[in-house]
């Protein structure tokens, strides 16, 4: 019994580095442990989907959000008075070269999305989606270092489109945050397998960089979530990041 849970164990190692995002084994060897699972980090380990979801939900950025406009959530700039990452006019970079798009549009609906690369307005890939409010894309892998725009398209209440600019980031900074995620897995392996644990590591591990978009990627990608990730997911899903100010209280 002992020979066989060790035998699986090193094929699912052997797994995770053979599927990493063309990352060098080499590099992975070398990376150091990420901090998320340091000593003096490890009240990382016992947050909870609702703690991620009060870090996630005071990130915003400006406009739209009133009735009939859409909010572009992913990949979109999240950035609250306090980022430290984000700075004006700077291009929004992610990791994943397969997002996850993200949006919703209070009254509304939103009917199509595309995207395309930037200076080329034909759309490389597109979908019917009218009544969602996400979608992933399922072409081929983007390009490190590519810049994209996509589109969404909305005919209720009444035509509208938007669009948001996006990178994937540089190879050599892809490859780093790669190597850094299958250390993540690899420790999380010999802790708690099981995906929704590993997913909680990742969203942290993106959420600290204020990556947000590959944040939300992991946060949705979980396979059989359970009841507290879809609670959490129903508020994100629900929250209005496209306000310009954080409601007030009511209490008097």
């Amino acid at each position: 019994m002992f020979n066989l849970k060790k035998l699986q164990s090193i094929l699912l190692i052997s797994a995770l580095i053979t599927t990493s995002s063309s990352v060098p084994l080499q590099a992975a060897i070398r990376q150091q442990p990420h901090p998320v699972l340091t000593e003096s980090n490890e009240t990382y380990l016992a947050l909870s989907w609702g703690d991620i979801w009060k870090k996630l939900r005071r990130k915003r950025k400006g406009g739209g959000g009133r009735g009939g406009a859409i909010c572009a959530i992913a990949p979109s700039k999240l950035v609250d008075a306090d980022s430290l990452y984000s700075k004006q006019g700077e291009i929004l970079e992610i990791w994943s070269d397969r997002p996850l798009f993200l949006w919703n549009i209070p009254g509304g609906t939103v009917t199509r999305i595309e995207l395309s690369r930037q200076g080329n307005k034909e759309a490389f890939w597109e979908r019917p989606i009218k009544g969602e409010t996400r979608a992933v894309y399922d072409g081929e892998p983007l390009q490190p270092g590519q810049s994209y725009v996509w589109k969404l398209s909305a005919s209720e209440p009444y035509p509208i489109e938007t669009s948001v600019r996006f990178q994937v980031m540089e190879p050599e900074t892809r490859d780093r945050i790669s190597a850094e995620l299958i250390s993540i897995a690899l420790v999380q392996q010999l802790k708690d397998p099981s995906p929704e644990a590993l997913a909680m590591e990742k969203v942290y591990y993106f959420a600290e960089r204020e990556l947000w978009s590959d944040a939300l990627r992991e946060l949705y990608s979980v396979p059989n979530p359970s009841a507290e990730l879809r609670n959490a997911i129903a508020l994100l899903q629900a929250h209005n990041f496209c306000a310009e100010d954080e409601p007030k209280d009511s209490a008097s």
